[in-house]
């Protein structure tokens, strides 16, 4: 992850969203050392009026540079309902750290539609499971320039149950979108299971 890459990412961010309400910086330890980014965009004061829109958005910058996912380079972004002080978003950021660290760490890449166990992630504490999801289900996301080759996979919190749900789809993205169209709310840590 070197600096030239973040700041590509950030720029990328930038272009697509306006530049982020603060970025938390962390140093990455062990394999692989180097820097890495967390945009955080928190909600407007007129979203916070309307539930639906009442979020905070947190992505990488940095590990599109390594191999985490064996579909494509990418970041990983998570939404969170609500909006995050200084210290709610950094817990998040760190726990995003951890969670893109691990293919390099174990050497095995993650996938698209992926679903991941013994997740822990703050404020989703009653979620032990989770999806890797293009963060565009349907047509597929990749960042404007400068980086258009890059993609962003969305961290979805699942219940057990969803998750079967979406294993027993014929394809993963169909899955997802199933739990979607029965009302799930990815964001809402309080929500309930949408099987």
């Amino acid at each position: 992850m070197d600096g030239e890459s973040i700041s590509s990412v950030l720029a990328a961010y930038t272009e697509l969203y306006d530049p982020p309400s603060h970025t938390v910086r962390l140093s990455r330890t062990g394999r692989p050392p180097g820097e890495l980014a967390v945009v955080v965009y928190l909600p407007w004061e007129t979203a916070q009026l309307e539930s639906a829109d009442d979020l905070t958005l947190l992505g990488t910058a940095g590990f599109s540079s390594e191999d985490i996912c064996a579909d494509f380079p990418c970041e990983l972004g998570v939404e969170v309902k609500g909006r995050l002080d200084e210290a709610a978003s950094g817990e998040m950021a760190r726990a995003l750290a951890d969670l893109g660290s691990v293919p390099l760490e174990n050497g095995r890449p993650y996938h698209d539609g992926q679903i991941l166990t013994n997740v822990s992630l703050p404020f989703f504490s009653r979620f032990s499971m989770a999806m890797l999801i293009d963060w565009d289900s349907v047509y597929g996301f990749r960042f404007p320039d400068p980086v258009p080759e890059v993609g962003l996979l969305r961290v979805v919190p699942l219940f057990p149950a969803e998750a079967q749900l979406v294993e027993s789809s014929t394809d993963r993205r169909s899955g997802y979108r199933a739990l979607i169209n029965r009302g799930m709310r990815t964001p809402d840590p309080d929500r309930q299971s949408s099987v």
